[in-house]
């Protein structure tokens, strides 16, 4: 017989997640959204993760406001929950190359909704095919990436909105990463022409979702082959009098063909406490330090 292991989910199984009060309202008041996995926040409503998703990429768009019915929202707050759905799904289109949605609510726990009092709308991606005997047979879904790195991708995705200027703001958005070798115990930073050390960017080419953008950039830069682990971070700073937004995954990386080339030249390796003293910019600095616990993690797993 195989086996298929689920152990994240014994929490929910045995009850141990459950208390009396609503997670959609503790969630967005608890002040963390990464771990929360909040992924946007509109006026009146926001975007959040599945924690145990349908499918890749199963968000749920939910008002602050806690209601269980639509007709209890003021018309700004409806309007605001539905307009966020089409700039949902276009994002999740880049990001996943998805077939199609599933896009709907339950309203009331006799129409399936786990948690009645508080609506929330369901956007689950669909591929040709996804759907197999594991569903039908064992009740289980298999999902092929961790959590944390969906949502790295999804949060990139939705923080520069290049697909949309839903603020209407004029922004270049921009890729970049947080190289991190595991079995090297070292974070790699980049050294610019004028002596700088930092973090890999990019601009983010046509048809490019942004965490394919930073993978390509480490590339190009540093030779790394790097896959997500986890996200970064936001920087934004003005350059050529336009704002510069630039979303940052954490990549978990190995020496590509042509790292030897970069390594002492335009690429340096630092543990990870070092690299955060060696950037060149305290933003960076900041957003780096804020990471460590994950990079630290990172690099355990892999020791």
């Amino acid at each position: 017989m195989e086996r298929l292991w689920t152990p994240w989910r014994m929490r929910y199984v045995s009850g141990e997640t459950r208390d009396a009060s609503c997670i959609f309202c503790t969630k967005p008041a608890s002040g963390d959204d990464v771990e929360q996995l909040i992924l946007h926040r509109s006026t009146h409503a926001f975007v959040i993760m599945n924690l145990y998703p349908y499918n890749s990429g199963h968000v749920m768009v939910v008002p602050y406001r806690h209601a269980a019915e639509l007709e209890e929202l003021p018309a700004e707050v409806n309007e605001d929950l539905w307009s966020l759905i089409p700039w949902v799904t276009t994002g999740l289109k880049r990001v996943f190359r998805c077939d199609g949605f599933n896009v709907g609510l339950n309203l009331g726990s006799v129409a399936g909704a786990g948690v009645s009092e508080h609506l929330h709308i369901h956007v689950v991606p669909r591929w040709e095919g996804d759907a197999n005997f594991m569903p039908i047979l064992a009740n289980t879904m298999v999902l092929p990436e961790l959590i944390p790195v969906t949502y790295a991708k999804i949060r990139a995705e939705f923080e520069l909105g290049a697909w949309t200027s839903r603020d209407q703001q004029p922004v270049v958005p921009q890729a970049g990463a947080i190289p991190v070798l595991p079995a090297r115990k070292a974070v790699a930073l980049r050294r610019t022409a004028d002596g700088s050390l930092v973090l890999p960017k990019g601009h983010i080419e046509e048809g490019e979702a942004a965490f394919q953008t930073a993978i390509r950039e480490v590339d190009e830069e540093m030779g790394l082959q790097a896959v997500p682990a986890g996200w970064g971070g936001l920087l934004e700073f003005e350059y050529g009098g336009k704002c510069r937004r630039v979303a940052n995954l954490i990549l978990s990386a190995d020496p590509g063909p042509t790292f030897q080339d970069h390594l002492g030249t335009d690429t340096e390796l630092y543990s990870p406490r070092e690299a955060v003293e060696a950037l060149t910019h305290d933003p960076a600095r900041e957003m780096l330090a804020s990471v460590l616990p994950v990079i630290d993690r990172l690099i355990e797993d892999e020791t």
